[in-house]
Formats: C-alpha cells, sequence, structure tokens
C-alpha cells in the first residue's frame, strides 16, 4: 500500500492499489482512493461498489447505500453491488429491501452462494424459517463445504427446535472449518436446549479456545453451569463475558441472578442496577431487581420495580404477579388480586399466578373461589404439588377432610419429601378419629423434617386421643425443645398432665402457654384447675379438721376417762380401806366375844355392796377406755384410707365399724363376765 497523493496518481496506478487495498482494514485509505477514481471516471461501478463497502465497514451504512446504489445505475446487473447493498439494508433491519436486493443478485447470478446465505439469513430474522432452509440448502448445493451455511442451517432448525438436524448441520460445519468458533458455540446451545449440559459446556470451552474473547460463550457457559447449580463457575463466566464485553447487560443481569440464587441479595441488587444502567428498558432487570428487594422485605423499592418492569412491558404477567405477591406480603390483598388477575389476562394458562390469587382468596375466607383458582392451576400444571397441597388446606378448613386427604396424597405423590403435606394429612385423619393413620403421618413429616415442631405437636395431640400418656407429654415436649415458644405445645402438655391430674405441672404449662400467647385460652384453663385444685385442698383441709376435731374429742374423752378412773381409784382405795378396816374390827370383837358371829352378816352386807361397787366402777371405766381407744383407731384408718385408697371407702369402712363395734361389745362382754365372776367368787367366800 502507497503513502502516495492520490491526486498525482493516473487512474491505473489508482485502481491497481485500489485492487492492493482491498482487504485492507484501512477503510480511509480506500475511500480516498474509490473517490478519486470517481473523479477521475465518474461512471467506475467497481469504485462506487468498494467505496461503498468501505463506508459500510466503517458503519456509515446510508453512504454505503448511496455508493451501491450508484454502482448498479452504472452496471444494472452487477450483482455484487445488489449483494452488498443487501447487506448494508441488513444492518439497518430493513429486511424486506434486503431481500430484494438478495433477490436481485441471485437473479444476475444464479449460483450466487453468498447471495443465498445472506438472505435466508435475512429470513431467519423475520422468523421465516422455512424459506431460510431454503436458501441455505442452495447455498450448500452451490458451495457444499460452506460451512458458514451449515452453521446458519443448524440456526433456523434449532429455531424450530429440530435439534437434532440442527446438531448435524453444526457438526458439518465444524468439520468442514475446525476452528469455526461459533459453530462450536451454536452447537453448545443446541446442546444446552436438550439438556445435555456436560456437551455444551464442552462446545463453549471449545469456541473459548478458538476465540478468547467470546463474550457471548462466556456468557452461555455461565448460563449452563448456572443450570448445573455451579453458581461459582457460573459467576467467573459472568465476569469474563463483561470483561470482555463491558456493557453486556445480559451478563450483569444473569450473574444478579445468580447472585440471588446465593442469597448475596447486595451484589445481586448492584449486578441488576448496572444491567438496567446500560439497558434502561430492560423490563427484566427490572422486575427480578425487584423479587430481590422483596427477599430483603423491602416491599416498597420491590413494587416501584415492578412497576418499572410493566411499564417498559405492559403485558409482563411474571411482573404482574411478582407485584401481587408483594401486594398481598403487605395485607393489600385487593391489589394482589387485581395484579394476579392482570397476569392471568396477559398469560391464560400462568399456572403459578392462579395459584397465588388461591393463596389471596384463602387468606381473606373466600374458600370456594380459592378452591376454583388452585383446580386451574393444577388444570394448566398437573403435578403442581403446592396447588394441590393447598387446595386440601382450604377443603381442611371447610372441614372435607375426606377431600383434603385426597389433595394432601396427590400433593405427596409429586412431592414425596413433602413433610407439611404428611402433617397436614395427619392433622385431618386426626379430625376423622383415625388416630393409628395420623401418627404415620406425623412421623413421616418428622422423618423428612427432624425438628418439626408442629408434627411433634400433632402427633402428641394424637397419642392423647389413644390415652398414650406417655408418649403425648414425650413428643409435646420435643415440640417445646424445637420450638421453645410454642404456645400451643405448652397448652397441650397441660391438658396431658391435667388428664393424669398432675395439676400444679397442668397450671405450669398453661401459665407458659399463657405467657407466649395471651389469646390462648390457657388462662381459662387456668382459673379452672386453679378453682379445682383449690376446692379440693378446700375439702382436704376440711376432712383433716374434721378428723383431727374427732381425734379431739376422742382424746378429751380418753382424758376424762382417765381422770375418772384416777378419781375411782382413790375413792376405791379409801373404800377399800375402810372395809378392811371394819373387817378386821369385826374379827377383833368376834374374837374378844364382844359380838356374835351372826352379827357380822351386817358387815357382810356392807362389805359386798362396796366391793360391788367398786367392780363396778372399774368395768365401766374400762369399756370407756376401750371404746375410746377403738374410735381413735377407726378415725385413724378412716383418714388413711380415704387419702390413699378412695375407691374403696365404701366398700371398706362399714367393714371397720362392725369389727370395731364387735371389738367393744366383746370387750365389753369380757368386763360383764368379769363382774359375774367377781360376785361368784364373793359368793363363795361366803359360805
Amino acid at each position: 500500500m502507497s503513502d502516495k497523493d492520490v491526486k498525482k496518481m493516473t487512474l491505473n496506478e489508482l485502481r491497481q492499489e485500489s485492487n492492493d487495498i482491498n482487504n485492507s482494514l484501512d477503510y480511509d485509505r480506500k475511500i480516498e482512493i474509490c473517490t478519486q477514481i470517481i473523479a477521475l471516471d465518474p461512471e467506475d461501478a467497481d469504485a462506487f461498489n468498494n467505496r461503498g463497502t468501505a463506508y459500510n465497514n466503517l458503519k456509515n451504512h446510508e453512504k454505503a447505500i448511496e455508493g451501491y446504489t450508484q454502482a448498479i445505475k452504472f452496471k444494472p446487473e452487477y450483482a455484487e453491488a445488489f449483494y452488498n447493498r443487501g447487506n448494508a439494508y441488513n444492518d439497518l433491519k430493513n429486511h424486506e429491501k434486503a431481500i430484494e436486493d438478495y433477490t436481485q443478485a441471485i437473479k444476475f447470478k444464479p449460483e450466487y452462494a453468498k447471495a443465498f446465505n445472506n438472505r435466508g439469513t435475512t429470513y431467519n430474522d423475520l422468523k421465516n424459517y422455512e424459506n431460510a432452509i431454503e436458501d441455505y440448502t442452495q447455498a450448500i448445493k452451490f458451495k457444499p463445504e460452506y460451512a458458514e451455511a451449515f452453521n446458519n442451517r443448524g440456526t433456523a432448525y434449532n429455531d424450530l427446535k429440530n435439534h437434532e438436524k440442527a446438531i448435524e448441520d453444526y457438526t458439518q460445519a465444524i468439520q468442514f472449518k475446525p476452528e469455526y468458533a461459533e459453530a462450536f458455540y451454536n452447537r453448545g446451545t443446541t446442546y444446552n436446549d436438550l439438556k445435555n449440559y456436560e456437551k455444551a459446556i464442552e462446545d463453549y470451552t471449545q469456541a473459548i479456545k478458538f476465540k478468547p474473547k467470546y463474550a457471548d460463550a462466556f456468557y452461555n457457559r455461565g448460563t449452563t453451569y448456572n443450570d448445573l447449580k455451579n453458581h461459582e463457575k457460573a459467576i467467573e463466566d459472568y465476569t469474563q463475558a463483561i470483561k470482555f464485553k463491558p456493557e453486556y447487560a445480559e451478563a450483569f443481569y444473569n450473574r444478579g441472578t445468580t447472585y440471588n440464587d446465593l442469597k448475596n441479595y447486595e451484589k445481586a441488587i448492584e449486578d441488576y442496577t448496572q444491567a438496567i444502567k446500560f439497558k434502561p428498558e430492560y423490563a427484566k432487570a427490572f422486575n427480578n431487581r425487584g423479587t430481590t428487594y422483596n427477599d430483603l422485605k423491602n416491599h416498597e423499592k420491590a413494587i416501584e420495580d415492578y412497576t418499572q418492569a410493566i411499564k417498559f412491558k405492559p403485558e409482563y404477567a411474571k411482573a404482574f404477579n411478582n407485584r401481587g405477591t408483594t401486594y398481598n406480603d403487605l395485607k393489600n390483598h385487593e391489589k394482589a388480586i387485581e395484579d394476579y388477575t392482570q397476569a392471568i389476562k396477559f398469560d391464560s394458562k400462568y399456572a403459578d399466578a392462579f395459584y397465588n390469587r388461591g393463596t389471596t382468596y384463602n387468606d381473606l375466607k373466600n374458600y370456594e373461589k380459592a378452591i376454583e383458582d388452585y383446580t386451574q392451576a393444577i388444570k394448566f400444571k398437573p403435578k403442581y404439588a403446592d396447588a394441590f397441597y393447598n387446595r386440601g388446606t382450604t377443603y381442611n378448613d371447610l372441614k372435607n377432610h375426606e377431600k383434603a386427604i385426597e389433595d394432601y396424597t396427590q400433593a405427596i405423590k409429586f412431592k414425596p419429601e413433602c413433610a407439611e403435606a404428611f402433617n397436614n394429612r395427619g392433622v385431618a385423619y386426626n379430625h376423622l378419629k383415625n388416630h393409628e393413620k395420623a401418627i404415620k403421618d406425623f412421623t413421616q413429616a418428622i422423618k423428612f423434617k427432624p425438628e418439626y415442631a408442629e408434627a411433634f405437636n400433632n402427633r402428641g395431640v394424637a397419642y392423647n386421643h389413644l390415652k398414650n400418656h406417655e408418649k403425648t407429654i414425650k413428643d409435646f415436649t420435643q415440640a417445646i425443645k424445637f420450638k421453645p415458644e410454642y404456645a400451643e405445645a405448652f397448652y397441650n402438655r397441660g391438658i396431658a398432665y391435667r388428664d393424669l391430674g398432675e395439676e400444679e405441672k397442668a397450671i405450669e404449662n398453661f401459665r407458659a402457654a399463657q405467657k407466649i400467647d395471651p389469646s390462648i385460652i390457657a388462662n381459662e384453663q387456668i382459673k379452672v384447675m386453679e378453682k379445682e385444685f383449690a376446692e379440693k385442698i378446700r375439702q382436704t383441709q376440711k376432712k383433716n379438721e374434721d378428723v383431727q376435731g374427732f381425734q379431739k374429742i376422742l382424746k378429751v374423752l380418753e382424758e376424762s376417762h382417765r381422770e375418772d378412773e384416777d378419781r375411782w381409784f382413790k375413792w376405791s382405795k379409801s373404800a377399800v380401806s375402810t372395809t378392811l378396816a371394819l373387817i378386821v374390827l369385826a374379827l377383833f370383837l368376834v374374837a374378844y366375844k364382844v359380838l356374835e358371829s351372826g352379827d357380822t352378816y351386817i358387815i357382810y352386807i356392807f362389805s359386798s355392796i362396796v366391793t360391788f361397787a367398786v367392780i363396778r366402777q372399774y368395768t365401766n371405766a374400762k369399756a370407756l377406755r376401750i371404746e375410746a381407744s377403738n374410735r381413735l383407731a377407726m378415725a385413724k384408718m378412716f383418714e388413711t384410707v380415704h387419702r390413699n385408697h378412695q375407691g374403696y371407702q365404701k366398700e371398706f369402712l362399714p367393714k371397720l365399724v362392725d369389727a370395731i363395734v364387735y371389738s367393744t361389745i366383746k370387750e365389753k362382754n369380757n368386763s360383764d363376765s368379769l363382774l359375774e365372776k367377781t360376785i361368784n367368787t364373793l359368793g363363795k367366800l361366803k359360805k
């Protein structure tokens, strides 16, 4: 290439240098050369065509089209000029004019493979895949090893979801052009669509190998790693894509999504914000940033972003659905329903929108509409486990436990380790008094979620129905262990302790429940229990007082009898002494013949009377003491039986009383016989 002043060059020299720099990147020099040629030869079609190509490479498509038009003017069947002008129109997205020019090029050059190939590309841009495939096939026909045509036809097949033929064409392209980065990239995309992620990564890696700064290949490989949940490698690739394409909005967006999956919400928001910066009307970025704000409970900013997404994409069903979810979180159920309804309007088979609207209706206790929406969600997404689960919960609220069980069973079918579905089905079985099946379901729930406090609590309730108090209390205790502020579990354990008659523990649990949740009805239970407990204490105290009072009476009687006996003993000693003195005096008087032996009869009568009185007094005192002792024993026995054997009172106490009465009578009879024996003895002495 010469630096010679073009104005000093001859026409032949100019044309020679034009040919020499045909593949040069010095487009300005080429424009200068062609302009000078045109100045010397105003009808030089090649110079107009070449200058147009230079302008087109400089992205000055309007001037390029002017040059091509001039070339065609002076050379009406100039196929290359039509072809080049078609390329310029295509760059300007004027696909109709591009197709017209390519068609003219083919008309004047019927085997023009490049024109067929580029017309095919324009048809592809217009989603006219069948015409595109026909043109690519014609290009290959006239140029059998045309790698670009194979690659492009593969893209058309891929757009038609004919992945097998697409892979065949990409493979052919690579065969004819082994370092064809774009073909590797496109085949990788097709493998990704087929969920063959390993082969997709291999192809993206090959594309990067032959084109190290291939931002799109890094971007797509990052997307594949993300699909494989390899978030770290995905972030690395998105970062490389951004490095080689700093304003790559989609790469920022996808990296933000990956950070969101990793719960790194701050970095996610930063990336979504960058994506919006480089693509200000990027609806998906606004939508996803809104979702991240929602995860951070920043509902106001979330709503702002969803609203922006809808502004730039008015029929964006997903943004309406997400905004509805945020309104629902804010308990603004009316606005939530409006947004879900809009989402369904723009996507009539949007299962998630039906599901979410059903949830909102359920919150509003509008169970019929909730069931209708859950049913629609299941219709459009037949294996929608969450929709079956929620519909089951609604049926449960309506006391239709049989249908609830059916839905929970379907939820478990499509989500076999759904602990919540097992738990709720167990609750439904409990309502139907099928406690054994309920326990099985609660046990499964605990298996899949070992610290599931609600399942432990519910299983405790089931065991309580079966009167298995030990397991009942054990489960309520586990529930409290995993959820220390679980008012209902404290309340239920209180009931279990109450049923076991452990009033103090029951009241302790009711108080704990009441402290955690003042609205729980344990307060009434505490009052009832305290009242019952206080009454039992009062009755027990009264009975104790009665017994103690009776014992006091017996003690007083016993002391009175002792005093009587002591008085009797003192009196009897005096009487006996006097009697003995009289007898001795009588004996002396008889001995000294002062009295006759017959006269002693009076003394005998007197002494007998005294002796009889003494003996009778003794036997009465003894009988009273025996009776007092027996009554005291009976009182103590009654107190023991009442405290330890309440159930035996009616059967046992009458027998106890009979035994004591019999004992008293027997002792008294024994005392009477003693009196008779004494009188008989005195009679014998008299004789």
